[in-house]
């Protein structure tokens, strides 16, 4: 069951994980660091979140979304490996 996010220190509504919310650090120390339960709008938005805070930092990171922006930074690296520029899906935006 996920804390009140709104009334927790530090939140932002940017932020996918919550410092503070049980829910969301169980999530994000878990072997998909929270990727797993992202719905395709939340999903877009970690892409483009973790592409901004490798790019020029986010003013409200939260530490709970640090595994998870870091997994799919990762992968955006891997994936221009290929061809795909840092920052797009691989088959454009799902939105």
């Amino acid at each position: 069951m996920h804390d009140y996010h709104e009334q927790l220190p530090g939140f932002s509504p940017n932020q996918l994980l919550h410092d503070g919310c049980e829910e969301c650090e169980t999530r994000a120390a878990g072997p998909s660091h929270g990727i797993a339960n992202l719905d395709r709008t939340n999903f877009v938005l970690a892409w483009h979140r973790a592409t901004e805070w490798n790019r020029s930092g986010l003013p409200d990171l939260a530490n709970a979304e640090r595994p998870m922006l870091n997994a799919i930074w990762a992968i955006q690296l891997q994936l221009e490996r290929y061809g795909t520029p840092i920052g797009s899906l691989p088959h454009g935006s799902l939105t």
